[in-house]
């Protein structure tokens, strides 16, 4: 094989040829292509970081009504509680009202059952003094009689 410096030449002469063409021809092409790439990568970042700051925002945003929540949550609990806790003191109140009111109402009733039974008693007294009275008087009574009658008596009443 020979080296011949004519083909060198008409080598380089095709290859600067084919670099002038191909610019002329596919350089703005490729110039537009990758400056669109770079326009795509660069929109996509900064569609991504938009992304980012609005999904930032947004836990933000919730996290800040969770606590807001949180904070109603622990407000309503206090409340109801306060609440609570004054019903159930009404309602011991009520209850300590009503049982004073029982006791006073049943010793009301023992007093007038216990009158009631003293003056049955006493007329059950009076009934059998006088019973014992006119026994007494039917006859001329001695002291044995006498002794007697009170022991019959109160045998009677005691059976």
């Amino acid at each position: 094989m020979e080296f011949h410096p004519e083909d060198v030449i008409i080598s380089l002469i095709n290859i600067v040829v084919l670099f002038i063409l191909l610019r002329l021809i596919l350089w703005k092409h490729v110039i537009r292509f990758l400056t669109e790439r770079a326009n795509r990568v660069q929109q996509e970042k900064d569609d991504i970081e938009k992304t980012r700051l609005e999904t930032e925002n947004l836990r933000t945003e919730y996290n800040d009504k969770l606590e807001t929540i949180d904070d109603l949550n622990h407000e309503m609990m206090r409340k109801n509680r306060e609440v609570a806790e004054k019903e159930a003191e009404s309602i011991l109140n009520e209850a300590r009202e009503k049982s004073k009111q029982l006791i006073v109402d049943a010793q009301s009733r023992i007093e007038e059952e216990k009158e009631s039974a003293l003056e049955e008693v006493k007329a059950d007294v009076t009934q059998l003094a006088t019973r014992m009275a006119a026994e007494i008087l039917k006859r001329e009574v001695s002291a044995n009689d006498n002794s007697n009658t009170v022991d019959d008596f109160f045998g009677n009443f005691t059976e």
